[in-house]
This record gives structure tokens, C-alpha cells and sequence, in this order.
């Protein structure tokens, strides 16, 4: 299997953000040698619509093989329409990179895993495979934690290293270990916390990412450390919390009086349920999922309006115009984008996302450009299979 630059094709489309905007010329020098950064995404439905169809099909016909290769052509339309004053972006990765590392995690990490597992019931008195398997549940819990974070770093420092810009390569220094223990040490402090802690550690997490990032030799700065990192975020996560525990409690209720036939009936046999109680049940969970989501709208918009407002990148800064509505029309459309196309619209989902975020990212101040030199490190000669292993190899 080869795969082919995709070209940027396709009707424009109007989508969610209005009409396709015309192509922006590149910004004139600001001076000292410096440029002015403007950000454009002209990707369309119909350009990526028969990338999605062929991905679709030959996914059916290899029974899923090929969806390296699907990502792989996603990612290079996605980069490719994404520009940088009127500049197109390039992603070099390729499909087979993307199996091979899939093929060596599967082989090196996950079967001796499944192997130990296997070994110890086929080995081991029932009771005796009980007892260890609750004795390691928390060892076992946080080693997977680890390889979680592992494989959001490693992943992330292998489409860096394959997204270009001009000629200059992106790239990711730092320690994946330290990475991924930080993100389990996190994780503790949210889950002791009652979820506390999340918007903390979201923003330490993205700290760790982003202050180890480069564009060729010049590294990205962050511009606000520990002091106040997080603490424009917890009026939102507060709404999206309590909504979260108010709605929570209200469907345990709700859920009770449905099961009982009424709160008097508690403690008697429940009757078996029957399709209409059921019915009203699934009714109830999408209530509250809805009623949760409404409500932590506020708090994504905010995470995304953060993340780029503490970074900076010689004399720039950026700044990402989310809005609570304007985020959840996309996320709302492409939920029933994914389920009503059973998985296959992905792509599609993902194009709308993107797109949403490239036309609302401005950078205020200059880089010299020219002065930028092509990044050392060329990166992992493999893909991100420990992420493709957790279900978290997507395409962004």
C-alpha cells in the first residue's frame, strides 16, 4: 500500500462557520525582518467526503487494516488546506509507519500482558487468580495510567516530527517517562480531589507538552506559570461540577421512583422491567447527559480560549476566539455525524473541528521566519501504536 499526497479538492461548500473564505495572502513583514502570522483552513465537505467513502470501504474489505493508511490520508488534506499566511502545511508521516509501531506494541507490550494474564488462570486455583487480580487491581490501574500518558506523548512527538511548515520541521523534546508519571500523579490528585484538581491538571499537563515544543531551532514559551495557570478556568468547571452532581442525584431519583413505581415501593422486589420502562430509563440517561453537557460547554470553551493564551513563540502570542454555543453546535453535529454514519463520518467530524479551531486562532505579534533553522531532531522512525492501542490514534 503507497500513499498519495491528497489534494486540497473540493466544492466550498458553506459549513457551520458560514462560506468558505477566500485565500488569505501572506502577511506583509512587520518589520526587523518579523511577520505577522494569519491562520487559514479551507478544507470542505466535498473535498473530503471521497477521501472518507475510500477509507470507508477499504476498511470493510481489510477488516479495519487499512486505517493507518486512511489516517495517513486524512492528515495529509487536513494539513495540506490548513495554511500559515497563505502557506499550506505539510504532513510527511505515512501509513506504514503508523502499522509497523501498531504491529511491534502489540507484539512487545500488550501480548506478554495477555500472556500473564492467561497463564495465571490456566495455572492458578480460581480462588488464588481472585485474590492476586484484587491484590494488583490498583498496581495493575496505575501501570495502564502510565502507558496512557506514554502513548498521548509518544503520539504527539511523532506528528509533530511529520508536520511541516516552510520546509521546517515541528518537534518535541522532553521525557516521555516524566510525562506519563506526571499524568498519573495527576490523575490521583483529581480522582482524591472529587475532580477538583482537573483544570489544574489539564493546564500543568498542557505546560509539560507545550514548553518542550519547537518550530525548527525556536522553542515555544509559556507565559504563565504556576500561579494563576488554572484559576481563570474554575468558575466554568464549578457550573459544569455542580450541574454534573445536581444532575446526578436527580437521575439516581428519578431512576428509583421509574424502577419502584413509586418512592413508597422502595425496599420491595422491583418488578421486572418492561420495554416502556426501559424506554423511559434511556430517556432519563439522555436527559442528564444532555443537562451535564449544556453545562460544561462553558468550561471546554474556556480550556481551549486558556491553552492558547498562555503560549507564546518568539514575539507572538495567540489567542482562539471559542464561544460556549459556537463549540457546542460542533461537537453536538458531530456526535450524530459519527453515530449516524456508525463511525465511518469520522473524518468529516474531525475536518468541522479543525476547521472550527483554525478560524478562530489569531497570533498578535512578529516572528522573524527567516531566521527560523530546520529542527535536528527528525523524530521516532515509527508511528503512535501505543496510542492506536488505547483507541486514542485519531486523526487530531
Amino acid at each position: 500500500m503507497t500513499d498519495e499526497p491528497t489534494p486540497a479538492s473540493g466544492s466550498n461548500v458553506p459549513d457551520e462557520n458560514g462560506p468558505a473564505e477566500p485565500a488569505t495572502p501572506a502577511s506583509e513583514p512587520a518589520g526587523n525582518g518579523g511577520e505577522r502570522l494569519v491562520f487559514a483552513q479551507s478544507g470542505t465537505i466535498g473535498g473530503i467526503l471521497p477521501i472518507t467513502l475510500l477509507n470507508a470501504l477499504l476498511n470493510i474489505v481489510t477488516l479495519t487494516l487499512w486505517r493507518f493508511w486512511g489516517r495517513t490520508r486524512v492528515r495529509r488534506y487536513l494539513w495540506s488546506t490548513t495554511t500559515i499566511n497563505g502557506a499550506p502545511m505539510e504532513y510527511t508521516g505515512s501509513g506504514w509507519e503508523l502499522f509497523r509501531s501498531f504491529i511491534v506494541v502489540m507484539l512487545l507490550v500488550f501480548l506478554p500482558i495477555y500472556g500473564v494474564f492467561f497463564a495465571a488462570q490456566l495455572l492458578l486455583p480460581p480462588e488464588t487468580v481472585m485474590l492476586v487480580f484484587g491484590l494488583a487491581y490498583i498496581p495493575i490501574l496505575i501501570f495502564f495510567s502510565w502507558l496512557l500518558g506514554l502513548a498521548v506523548w509518544i503520539a504527539r512527538r511523532y506528528r509533530l516530527s511529520r508536520t511541516t511548515w516552510r520546509g521546517i520541521r515541528f518537534g518535541q523534546a522532553g521525557s516521555a517517562n516524566t510525562y506519563a508519571w506526571a499524568s498519573v500523579g495527576y490523575g490521583l490528585l483529581t480522582g482524591i480531589t472529587l475532580g477538583w484538581y482537573a483544570p489544574a491538571a489539564e493546564m500543568r499537563l498542557t505546560r509539560r507538552l507545550w514548553r518542550e515544543t519547537f518550530y525548527g531551532d525556536r522553542r515555544f514559551r509559556i507565559l504563565q506559570e504556576d500561579e494563576g495557570l488554572a484559576g481563570p478556568l474554575y468558575p466554568a468547571f464549578a457550573l459544569a461540577w455542580i450541574a454534573g452532581v445536581v444532575g446526578y442525584v436527580g437521575f439516581i431519583w428519578a431512576y428509583m421512583y421509574l424502577l419502584f413505581g413509586g418512592f413508597e415501593n422502595i425496599g420491595d422486589t422491583p418488578p421486572i422491567p418492561d420495554a416502556m420502562m426501559i424506554a423511559k430509563i434511556y430517556g432519563l440517561a439522555l436527559v442528564y447527559v444532555l443537562f451535564v453537557g449544556l453545562a460544561s460547554l462553558p468550561y471546554a470553551a474556556a480550556v481551549m480560549r486558556r491553552k492558547a493564551q498562555i503560549l507564546g513563540l518568539e514575539g507572538l502570542t495567540f489567542r482562539l476566539d471559542a464561544r460556549s454555543l459556537s463549540l457546542g453546535w460542533i461537537y453536538v453535529t458531530n456526535f450524530l455525524i459519527i453515530a449516524l454514519t456508525l463511525g465511518f463520518g469520522l473524518p468529516v467530524a474531525q475536518l468541522r473541528l479543525w476547521r472550527y479551531i483554525f478560524k478562530r486562532l489569531e497570533a498578535e505579534g512578529e516572528i522573524d521566519i527567516e531566521a527560523v533553522r530546520q529542527n535536528a531532531d527528525r523524530g521516532p522512525r515509527a508511528g503512535e501504536g501505543l496510542a492506536d492501542a488505547f483507541d486514542i490514534g485519531n486523526v487530531i
